[in-house]
């Protein structure tokens, strides 16, 4: 996705005022495109309830066109326990 395109997308996310209605937002506007890692952590960051950004980031790990820097996206993860989820999900999506 070209950096104005994830520019005006991360905009319009955070014009929502609820994670509900931002993470339709993101994953339709995602369907077919890749974001770098750090803006997958911006993203995550939009989000309020740490569940909603447990699921988003599992979500985008497949969008994100450097897998190499997805560690970042842990930064935008409240919990130890939510980061070693995502980390469970992404080392099962390599079984």
């Amino acid at each position: 996705m070209a950096p104005q395109e994830v520019a005006d997308l991360f905009d319009a996310v955070q014009r929502q005022p609820f994670d509900d209605n931002k993470l339709p937002i993101i994953r339709g506007a995602l369907q077919d495109a890749a974001i770098s890692a750090d803006d997958a952590r911006r993203f995550v960051s939009t989000l309020s309830f740490d569940r909603n950004r447990i699921e988003l980031a599992k979500y985008l790990y497949t969008h994100v066109a450097d897998r190499q820097n997805f560690y970042r996206v842990y930064e935008a993860l409240q919990y130890p326990s939510s980061i070693r989820e995502v980390q469970q999900y992404v080392e099962s999506y390599h079984r």
